[in-house]
């Protein structure tokens, strides 16, 4: 069994680049973040050409998760309604499905959207400012296995066979004894490269160690929790069956008391039955 050095890995994370497949569009989407002057339209346009990611997006804007009482009928709508870092986070996300399913990922992308569904909730419940940032950082906090599992088929392969060898590790344990790196570090390192806000990057790179988090500590307790959550009810698969420890400084901060959590399942699991409409 390889172990293998941190720093090469650290090394490949530089030399990443785009995901594969990742459509050049995210990248325009990035360098105009900076710039004052950019339009809801020029952005909606740009998003457009690629129809069938479009498409995506306008069907998780319009997704009952989001609840809003009228269609959002273009990009540049959702651009109004939802912000910008929202719909540049659901352009990442209707791209990883794509990556996620030609690699057989299917179960990844149902635990995500399960996440991403409760993280969404449990932010309502909060009146976080721009819950819907929520909903993104939820389908987005296991963006890193992506880059683990498929565009580093060598290290990902070397990483399932540990973990079926035996013991009681968690794949995320295993993943860090091999390679001195997480999913979760990597997510952070690709959210940093596409200039993520902090209140989707801290979940992303944070959502094992919530404590960690600095500017977006409750964002980050809310998709830990909710991640926890989404793995005991069984929806979907991030890659394994262990339910990883529950930060108690997280629960507190978001706050679930017996009853609350009874209704917030409840709530999340008729939600869930929805998710193969977005697959």
């Amino acid at each position: 069994m390889t172990t293998f050095n941190p720093t090469d890995l650290r090394n490949r994370i530089e030399k990443l680049g785009d995901l594969p497949t990742l459509p050049h569009v995210v990248q325009r989407l990035a360098a105009m973040i900076g710039s004052p002057t950019v339009s809801t339209e020029e952005i909606g346009s740009i998003i457009e050409k690629d129809q069938v990611l479009a498409a995506k997006v306008l069907r998780l804007a319009n997704s009952p998760f989001y609840g809003f009482p009228s269609r959002i009928s273009s990009v540049a709508h959702a651009v109004i309604v939802l912000g910008f870092n929202v719909v540049k986070g659901l352009t990442l996300c209707a791209s990883a499905l794509n990556i996620m399913k030609d690699a057989g990922m299917d179960q990844l992308w149902r635990h995500s959207l399960g996440v991403a569904i409760t993280a969404n909730l449990l932010a309502a419940r909060l009146e976080i400012k721009n819950p819907e940032e929520l909903f993104v950082a939820g389908l987005l906090h296991d963006i890193g296995k992506v880059v683990l599992y498929v565009k580093w088929a060598d290290v990902g392969d070397q990483i399932k066979e540990a973990y079926k060898a035996g013991g009681d590790r968690s794949l995320f344990d295993v993943e860090q004894e091999l390679t001195g790196l997480s999913h979760a570090e990597i997510g952070g390192y690709l959210a940093n490269a596409w200039h993520l806000p902090v209140t989707l990057r801290e979940p992303i790179l944070y959502h094992h160690a919530p404590t960690l988090a600095k500017e977006a500590t409750v964002q980050t307790a809310i998709v830990h929790v909710a991640d926890i959550l989404v793995k005991g009810l069984a929806c979907g698969n991030a890659g394994d069956d262990i339910i990883p420890p529950l930060s108690k400084a997280a629960w507190d901060m978001v706050g679930l008391d017996e009853q609350t959590l009874a209704d917030y399942i409840a709530k999340a699991s008729s939600e869930f039955a929805t998710i193969d409409d977005y697959l």
